[in-house]
């Protein structure tokens, strides 16, 4: 897909692998350079929803995504997420369109487009790509092929067709069956179409991501997340360690230790009310 704005510059570029502690890497539009930027922005730019339990309404202009999670220590939501990536990847060169997908959570239950997440191609394979998930998902591009089994060395991964979904893509944890996590189609997306449920998330009654904190970043072995006031380590298929969130000091100390976020507003609906640095 050809640049629809201007790419980054080498000197925003230099700041971005910064950030994803890859200082003098010299990324290519390959597939070595894809698993290692996917890899480093899962563990070095967390999943974040402070800005939507602010009431604050999310901008996606690119300009404002870098500023706040390049330069000042935030994660962001999936649109965000996945909207700088898809920016970095475009100003590397590679070849890919934006799909928009619903995430499966319960059976029958089929939720609005809510998502974003990137089909590369190289070498005339195509490969999603996705950095906006907050939970275990694939750390891996996984190949856009249909039921060819693909692991991440903590799940495994695969593809199938469906009538209503489009694509789906399954997970089989450790130790439990297979699962639907995410049903896609394969009409392109512009930058612009990913507004309209970025501002539902933020600001509509019914959306969950305006209810409680919601962060997720990777280590090698476990996804870190905090739920409302818990902190857990999940490991293995399952939670292995919960500590609980006494009060503001100890939540900016968990956020600043786990996901190197420093939060600059004040917390109004989750029960904490401080002021972060």
């Amino acid at each position: 897909m050809k640049l629809r704005s201007k790419p980054m510059t080498k000197e925003q570029i230099k700041q971005y692998l910064h950030k994803l502690q890859l200082a003098g890497f010299e990324p290519k539009p390959d597939l070595a350079t894809l698993q290692k930027l996917q890899d480093a922005h899962l563990k070095y730019i967390p999943y974040d929803n402070f800005d939507c339990l602010n009431s604050k309404i999310t901008s996606l202009k690119r300009e404002d995504m870098f500023d706040k999670l390049i330069l000042h220590n935030r994660g962001g939501i999936c649109f965000e997420l996945n909207g700088i990536y898809a920016w970095l990847l475009e100003s590397v060169g590679f070849n890919f369109v934006s799909f928009a997908g619903r995430f499966i959570n319960k059976i029958n239950v089929y939720q609005m487009r809510q998502h974003r997440n990137m089909c590369v191609t190289i070498d005339g394979k195509r490969y999603i790509t996705d950095v906006g998930v907050n939970s275990e998902s694939p750390r891996i591009p996984l190949l856009l092929e249909e039921n060819r089994v693909q692991s991440d060395g903590i799940s495994q991964y695969k593809f199938t067709r469906d009538e209503f979904w489009g694509w789906l893509l399954w997970q089989k944890e450790r130790n439990k069956p297979w699962k639907r996590m995410l049903g896609f189609t394969e009409e392109p997306q512009l930058e612009k179409d990913y507004v309209f449920p970025s501002f539902w998330c933020d600001a509509h009654p019914d959306s969950p991501f305006n209810k409680e904190k919601e962060l997720s970043i990777f280590r090698e072995d476990c996804n870190i997340t905090i739920r409302g006031n818990y902190l857990k380590f999940y490991l293995g298929g399952k939670v292995k360690y919960r500590y609980k969130i006494k009060n503001g000091a100890d939540l900016k100390e968990v956020l600043w230790e786990y996901f190197g976020i420093n939060v600059e507003y004040r917390l109004r609906n989750d029960g904490m009310d401080y002021e972060g640095k």
